[in-house]
Parts: structure tokens; sequence; C-alpha cells
């Protein structure tokens, strides 16, 4: 039997046929929705089964033959009103145009019948969704169309961190601005480096943004981190150039005084604190020198939010090296100026070594009468031999000044001296006298380039 689906006009059913040996093949009499085709009869005689459509049908009681077996039918099943068969996507719809109803068959599988209302409602229901999904996937698309397009601050300071984060400090300065970093760069900046980021603990963590302010295509940011155990709080200014953002003077500067010639380091870098170079934000580990007269100093500083920071590395504490280093130097001053006088000054303290009393008097009396030298006489002229040392060294306290500069105070020091009045002619000593003078100087005590101490007195 060949295939037919859904003939548009209905064909009349054909009577049965009989067969040679005399027997009546089975005949399906019409079912209100669906006509089942009658059997071919056989060159034996029975009755060949008939494909099953695929929605039961009733089917006639079997029909005796000659011989008087009957024939094996299929077993009838109760009439069922079957719906009009309705195409899906896949297959063409057929619509009643007789009246009567459509017959399919198919060659494997069943055809699915589903009711025509359904097939609309689920269309309507299919057509509506894919509206709607339409709908969502242009607005969706147009949102990301507009972050794509629209450059966010917000990415570059991200960047920016996330590189200082990582110690990638080539990475951080490919996102600030070229003409701004070349304005904030010295001749050298050894911070901007990634040996300066080598402790994960001093690079700045945690990066928050608190506020945005954009005004045209410049935009101001409030970010948060942390570095160093200490909550920072700093402003950040970006510039819009073309589909980015770039940061405008991101970069710290450092304040590091009181330092004099010591050496200095930054997070284990060398750097001239007269320059207060450029850094990165992050924390600030500084170490000063300890030298010829001070102790060693440490502190640490984060920046501020205006992007500078300022180490407080406290008073410089002499070392007791340097106080018996100190104590040398003003004993070799001392003894230089004794034996000068303690002249001149303030190369030397002011001293009075002699008091009314203590010279042999060899003025004349102020009433005393005008001699008249005779012509030919001999007059002798005396000379004073004087000679200061530093008996005993004074004890001296310290208060230390800015820089490499020491205050000190002494006390308890003795000058010894020695007078004779001496003949000039013949070298003969007239007179002798002799004492000590107490010896308090005070000055300033500093370390110079060299590395030397320098004493001065007030």
């Amino acid at each position: 039997m060949t295939d037919a689906r859904a003939p548009e006009e209905r064909t009349e059913k054909p009577e049965p046929a009989a067969t040679d040996e005399g027997d009546v093949s089975d005949a399906r009499p019409p079912e209100e929705s669906i006509a089942t085709p009658e059997p071919a009869a056989t060159d034996e005689g029975d009755v060949t089964d008939a494909p099953a459509p695929e929605e039961p049908v009733a089917t006639p009681e079997p029909a005796a033959t000659d011989e008087g077996h009957v024939t094996d039918a299929p077993a009838p099943e109760e009439p069922v009103a079957t719906p009009e068969p309705a195409a899906t996507e896949a297959i063409v719809e057929h619509e009643d145009k007789t009246g009567d109803d459509d017959a399919v068959e198919r060659d494997d599988e069943p055809v699915p019948v589903v009711a025509e209302p359904e097939v609309r409602r689920s269309r309507r229901r299919i057509a509506v969704a894919a509206a709607v999904l339409a709908i969502a996937l242009v607005a969706a698309g147009g949102v990301l169309v507009w972050r794509v397009l629209t450059p966010n601050p917000r990415s570059v300071a991200q960047e920016y961190f996330g590189r200082l984060a990582a110690g990638d400090a080539t990475g951080a300065l490919r996102t600030i601005d070229k003409a701004s970093l070349a304005a904030d760069l010295p001749t050298a900046a050894p911070l901007l480096s990634d040996a300066a980021l080598r402790d994960p603990a001093l690079r700045p963590q945690d990066m928050s943004i608190n506020k945005v302010t954009e005004a045209g295509d410049t935009a101001t940011m409030e970010v948060q981190y942390r570095a160093g155990g200490s909550t920072v709080t700093q402003t950040l200014k970006a510039q819009r150039q073309g589909r980015r953002y770039l940061l405008e003077a991101p970069l710290v500067r450092l304040v590091i005084p009181g330092t004099g010639a010591a050496r200095v380091t930054v997070n284990g870098i060398d750097v001239d604190p007269a320059k207060g170079g450029p850094a990165f934000p992050g924390a600030f580990a500084v170490a000063v020198e300890g030298t010829v007269l001070f102790n060693a100093r440490t502190a640490q500083a984060v920046p501020g939010p205006a992007g500078a920071a300022t180490v407080n590395l406290g008073a410089p504490s002499l070392s007791a090296d340097g106080q018996a280093k100190a104590d040398a130097a003003i004993k070799a001053a001392l003894e230089l100026c004794a034996k000068q006088h303690f002249e001149p000054q303030p190369t030397c303290p002011e001293i009075d070594l002699f008091q009314r009393g203590d010279f042999v008097p060899v003025e004349p009396p102020a009433d005393a009468e005008p001699v008249e030298i005779p012509a030919g006489a001999t007059v002798t002229m005396l000379a004073a031999d004087i000679k200061v040392a530093l008996a005993k060294a004074p004890a001296c306290t310290y208060t230390v000044d800015a820089g490499e500069r020491v205050a000190f105070t002494c006390a308890d020091g003795v000058a010894h001296w020695d007078m004779k009045l001496v003949r000039q002619d013949d070298g003969t000593t007239v007179a002798t006298n002799a004492g000590d003078t107490p010896v308090a100087p005070k000055g300033h005590v500093e370390l110079t380039s060299d590395g030397q101490l320098k004493v001065s007195f007030a």
C-alpha cells in the first residue's frame, strides 16, 4: 500500500473483495473521525492485518469462511472520536474541505496529532516569548555596547592599584598620562621601580573606590586601601583620552626632614632626602643610618589625602660612641685654644686668664716724677713669658638640634697658666706668677660632609 499523507479530497471506500477460496476479507466500517482502508486479500484466502492507525478505531467482528473457520483480525477497540489531524511545523497542514475525515498514513513513525486550537495557542506563546527575548537581547546589547564604548574612570584606578599590588611598576606607569609623568619625574626616580615594591606588606592592597565625581572629561576619585597595617585614603584624578582614562599626577611626594648627611633608604632603596623624589602609593619604610654622633633611626609613613607622605623620624639621639667622640673633640679644641691664650674669638671661648694683681707691676706709679734718662744710659726691657694649658677638661652636656648639630654646655674645666717676667737683654727672670682659671665653654658640635666633627664656641 502506498503512503498517502492527508489527501485534500476524501476517497470513497471500496467494497470488500472475495478471495479464490470464497473467503471474505474483513471490511472496516466507517468511523466518525478517520476511515481505515480495507485489508488486501492474499492468495491463501486469509485476510492480512491492516496497519494499526495512530489513534485506536473500532474494528468489525470477524467474518466466517466457507470451511467454517474464522480468520484472525486485529482486536477491536472501543470507538474513539479522533480530533481532526493538524500538521506540525515540519508537516503540511490540511484542512477538511469536504466535511469527511482525512486519512493519514506513514511508513515508519506515527504522525503526531495535535488539536488545532492548542497549536495556535502554542504558536502565540512562542511568538510572545520570542518578542520578549528579542527585546531583552536588544536592551542587554545596548547596555553592553554602551559600557564598551563609554570609558569608565574606575577602570584605570583599579588597573593602577592592581599593578602595584602585584609589584608591577612598569604596568602601573602605563596608566599615567605621559605629560603628567614627565612633569613629576626628576632626573632619577629610584622609587618608581619593581625593587621599591619588593615587600608585599608595603604595597597597596584591598583598594576600593569610595566616590567618583565627573566633570566633563575629568574624573576625581576618592580611593581607600591598606598598606603597612594602615588604612589610607587618597584622592586621584583621571583625564579622558579617547576611549580610556589616564591618571594625572597619582604619585606620592616624600618629605624626610632632619637627616643631615646620613645615608637614607626608603623600602631598601638609597634616596636623596633633599629631592623628595616621587613614589608609588603604599607604605614607606624609612631608615636613617647611624653616624659618628647619632644612633640609627627608622620610621614608617603613608600618604595623606593630598598625596604627600611626611616622615616623622623624631629627634636624633646621641649615641654613647658619639658622646665620647664629642667630648674628645671639645677637649682637643680647648687645648688648642689654651696654647693661643684662648684667642681669637669666636674660634676660642672667651676666658679671662689673668686678674688684676696677677701681674708684676712694671708700670711706674701715677704720681711718680718723670725721670730723665741720661744720655748713654742703658735701658733694660722686660718681657712676659706666659704659658697656658688645659689642666682639666670640662664635663659637657648635650642637646640635639636639627640635622647633625648638637649643642653643648660645659662646666668644671680648668686652665692653668704660668707667667714670667724676663729681661730682654740677658733673659734673666725678674718675676714669676701662676694660677688657674675656670673653663666653662658653650657651643655646638656638628658633623661635616667629610665625616669629621667641627666644634664651634659661643
